[in-house]
């Protein structure tokens, strides 16, 4: 049994949850700008290799928009051993972890600290999941929204975890804020960690002491 002091792993909901809000519900200035489930993306995403960049426009509320510069610099497989202690309903071994390193860069006038950029990991069955968050800090990819001051200018290199579904792959990493926005996905080859070397004893360790 988990110790009641284990850390709590915090998934956000994905992308078809966030678009299910009913189209006609009157709108907060301050919510997230978000469409009915029912619209379609207008165009083919733009479709990048990691390392590039990309200047895209971002509404994140009703009232604020800014533009952002994205790159995507790599994809890593994580292993399931790194969440040892942790908890989150749902995820299992078969739920590949992915650490991926982006660098964020503020373009616009408008001060955006702590709001998650709209990043999703794409995989194998085309589910778009959401980067994790964690209620303390996890040492192989900290994961979370942008700094909490993050004004004009102002740039982060920043690394999410993603879980994908199931058994699944990974396809690429994606910005898509909303399904009337055109999305941008970079995809690459994903770093795959190197198995542990296993450690050799040393010479006479295991011989037995001779008496003379």
């Amino acid at each position: 049994m988990l110790r009641s002091s284990v850390v709590l792993l915090a998934l956000t909901v994905a992308l078809g949850g966030a678009l299910s809000a009913c189209a006609g519900r009157e709108q907060d200035p301050d919510a997230p700008a978000t469409p009915s489930a029912s619209e379609t993306p207008s165009a083919a995403p733009t479709e990048l290799a990691f390392g590039d960049t990309e200047s895209v426009s971002w509404e994140p509320t009703n009232n604020l928009t800014s533009d952002l510069a994205i790159q995507v610099e790599r994809v890593r497989e994580g292993r399931f051993a790194d969440f040892d202690g942790l908890v989150a309903p749902g995820i299992t071994e078969a739920n590949q972890p992915y650490y991926v390193d982006v660098v964020i860069a503020n373009e616009g006038d408008a001060e955006i600290g702590g709001l998650d950029v709209p990043l999703y990991l794409v995989d194998s069955q085309q589910t778009l999941t959401p980067p994790s968050k964690f209620a303390a800090p996890f040492e192989p990819c900290p994961s979370g929204p942008l700094p909490t001051s993050f004004g004009a200018g102002e740039e982060a290199e920043m690394c999410l975890v993603f879980f994908s579904s199931p058994s699944a792959t990974f396809q690429s990493i994606t910005f898509q804020p909303d399904v009337e926005v055109t999305a941008v996905s970079w995809t690459g080859e994903v770093d795959v960690p190197t198995a542990k070397p296993t450690a050799k004893p040393r010479p006479g360790k295991d011989r037995k002491s001779k008496r003379r």
